[in-house]
């Protein structure tokens, strides 16, 4: 494919921003290990945006320079004084995201010069984008960002709230479902502490339902301070780190992206400051594709226990499962096995190290996922193209009627059990992406990667684990000759989700205003 020439744009204008740009863009804050997320539905706009300002004066709502340090030119000009560090002392932090129908229920108007784009307008949820990301085989979804009875509770405001199980007292009670003003109706979806490692283990890991390691080669952006773990992966990665490394326009809106442009930013009516495709009122802000997945983890385990491909799971998902015995028989596997650092696993690229799929199978959920450098005849050719799909994730496994949980908002306390047995109390993923464009980013990679029937040379085939086809298989690469599996059982199922856009805290000020036309007239 045609290439870009990235413009060498220094990155001041994305340092400038880190006090307006919402904290979940540089962490998902793993040492806050419980979370719920909020599916509001707005009846009344006034009411809305009270509950808002209330939220937005309980300092929970945290920008990214909270959580992150800028990444300063290594020669600083003049005597300007160093940044201050992000605080460690975090204890709560909310995201505020909008549905295109919740924009609408605030009263909110587009600017016909620059609109939303369509795959936001239209809503994750509706009949096209279920149809066109694969999902029209799916039962119909408990939630989404649009009406119909094929999309269940329509979602107006989505809230990821997370917390430390050292908070004292309990968590805001702003958003307790139970406790909500009038004019506000909500879901509720708790998190399941049991997956994410105490921060205090010497090697802070998050798991997933099926047993396998999680959040291994997220993408690193580029302009802000590296984290502890991203530090140990520059290390261990060498000059491979730099795959990781993605230009911040791929995750915030108005800055630059890895075509060298801003990303485009949509505008509304009133917005006080001058717009332009770089500059209006989405500037700063981040879309989020959320989809709630249960994860049928007796269904997994029953398929693959004891079949004639050994460790058939671990293939399928493409990575070992910690503590897992490899079978002398079995090919592979060292390199991303799950029980070694996510560090030395990042260092990896499947054509160069694997082209054969051997190590990690053509067809493997993470292959899919995250084809690092094997799009393209030449491993630099394969990054940069890899380089224009990368999402960011900031999801949770999920929790549902939980026996220890807390009433009806059914928080998960965090138990030794939580993860055992064929019903784990974390029933799947709410998957939540980050990303500027979901064309590109997002739908590209659902529908291309995942869902899409050829890749990799394979043909008639989907992701093992998040492919709907009733038909579809696998196949295992091996020497001298392969195995291919077929009628894969369904793993999983989408039970709802939708588009959302998370403002700059600016916007999100000005969403919340009572009053927006006297709002913009003052200074922010």
């Amino acid at each position: 494919m045609m290439m870009f020439k990235k413009k060498q744009e220094p990155l001041e204008s994305f340092r400038q921003g880190f006090d307006d740009i919402p904290a979940i863009v540089g962490t998902g804050l793993p040492q806050l290990r419980r979370a719920r997320y909020l599916l509001v539905q707005v009846e009344d706009a006034r009411a809305a945006r009270s509950w808002l300002r209330e939220l937005m004066a309980s300092d929970v709502v945290h920008s990214l320079a909270r959580v992150r340090a800028r990444n300063q030119p290594k020669k600083r000009v003049g005597r300007e004084p160093a940044p201050a560090k992000p605080s460690r002392d975090v204890t709560q932090l909310v995201t505020v995201a909008f549905s295109h129908a919740g924009l609408l229920a605030l009263g909110v108007e587009e600017d016909a010069r620059f609109p939303f784009p369509t795959p936001f307008r239209a809503g994750g949820a509706s009949a096209l984008r279920r149809q066109l990301l694969g999902d029209a085989q799916e039962p119909a979804w408990h939630w989404g960002d649009v009406g119909g009875a094929d999309s269940g509770f329509e979602t107006h405001i989505f809230i990821a709230h997370y917390w430390s199980e050292h908070l004292a007292g309990e968590p805001l009670a702003l958003l307790d479902p139970a406790r909500l003003p009038a004019g506000l109706r909500a879901l509720s979806r708790s998190s399941c502490p049991s997956y994410i490692a105490s921060p205090d283990s010497p090697e802070p890991a998050v798991f997933e339902p099926f047993g396998f390691r999680d959040g291994i080669g997220q993408p690193v952006v580029e302009g802000m301070g590296l984290s502890s773990a991203e530090k140990k992966s520059k290390v261990a990665s060498g000059a491979m780190f730099d795959d990781r490394l993605i230009q911040p326009g791929e995750f915030v809106l108005g800055q630059l992206n890895e075509y060298g442009e801003r990303s485009y930013c949509p505008n509304v009516q009133g917005w006080p400051r001058d717009a332009t495709a770089a500059e209006g009122f989405a500037r700063n802000g981040t879309y989020l594709a959320v989809r709630q997945i249960e994860q049928h983890v007796a269904v997994f385990n029953q398929f693959t226990a004891g079949h004639a491909v050994p460790m058939l799971g671990d293939m399928m998902v493409g990575r070992r499962k910690p503590g897992a015995d490899c079978p002398k028989d079995a090919a592979g596997y060292s390199v991303l096995d799950s029980a070694r650092p996510p560090s030395e696993i990042d260092a990896f690229r499947y054509l160069t190290l694997d082209a054969d799929g051997l190590e990690c199978p053509r067809g493997a959920h993470a292959r899919r996922a995250n084809p690092r450098d094997a799009l393209a005849l030449d491993a630099k050719g394969g990054v940069a193209s890899s380089k224009l799909h990368r999402l960011l994730r900031r999801g949770r496994v999920y929790a549902e009627s939980c026996s220890q949980g807390a009433g009806g908002a059914h928080v998960c306390p965090g138990h030794a059990e939580g993860r055992q047995g064929e019903t784990p109390c974390g029933r799947g993923l709410m998957f939540v992406a980050l990303n500027t464009d979901f064309e590109r980013q997002f739908e590209f990679v659902q529908k291309s990667w995942i869902a899409g029937p050829r890749f990799g040379d394979l043909a008639d085939e989907q992701d093992p684990l998040l492919g709907t086809d009733p038909d579809r298989a696998f196949t295992v690469q091996g020497c001298p000759v392969g195995q291919r599996v077929s009628s894969l059982p369904r793993f999983t199922t989408v039970r709802g989700g939708g588009y959302f856009f998370a403002p700059s805290l600016t916007a999100l000020r000005w969403l919340a205003a009572q009053d927006q036309e006297t709002a913009a007239t003052q200074p922010l």
